[in-house]
C-alpha cells in the first residue's frame, strides 16, 4: 500500500514541499511559481436511474486539477493553491502594492 498523501493548508504549501520526508531541507528549494504549469482532465462519473428506464445512464463530468511540474522532477497538485495565489496577489495590489 502507498503511503499517504500529505495535505497542506494553502499558505504552508512552498513552505512545505521544501522540507523532505526525511526532516530535511530540499536542496535547491523549489519555488512553486518557477514550476511548469500543467492540466491534468479526469471524470467523474455516476450512474442514474431514471423512473422507468430499462437501462441506467452513466454522467460524467470533467473535474479540472492543476498541477505543477518543477525541473527537479517533483510534481504537485496546485488546483486550490492556483486560486488562492491570484487572490493573494489581487489582495496586495490593491492594498497599493505593485501589480504587473
Amino acid at each position: 500500500m502507498a503511503p499517504a498523501t500529505p495535505i497542506y493548508s494553502l499558505s504552508d504549501l512552498e513552505t512545505q514541499i521544501n522540507v523532505l520526508p526525511n526532516g530535511k531541507p530540499r536542496k535547491p528549494p523549489v519555488r512553486l511559481a518557477d514550476c511548469a504549469l500543467k492540466e491534468l482532465v479526469q471524470y467523474k462519473c455516476n450512474i442514474e436511474v431514471k423512473q422507468g428506464a430499462r437501462k441506467p445512464d452513466i454522467v460524467c463530468e470533467p473535474v479540472v486539477r492543476l498541477l505543477r511540474q518543477c525541473e527537479n522532477g517533483l510534481s504537485v497538485e496546485t488546483t486550490a493553491w492556483e486560486v488562492w495565489k491570484v487572490r493573494q496577489e489581487g489582495a496586495k495590489r490593491s492594498d497599493g502594492g505593485v501589480g504587473v
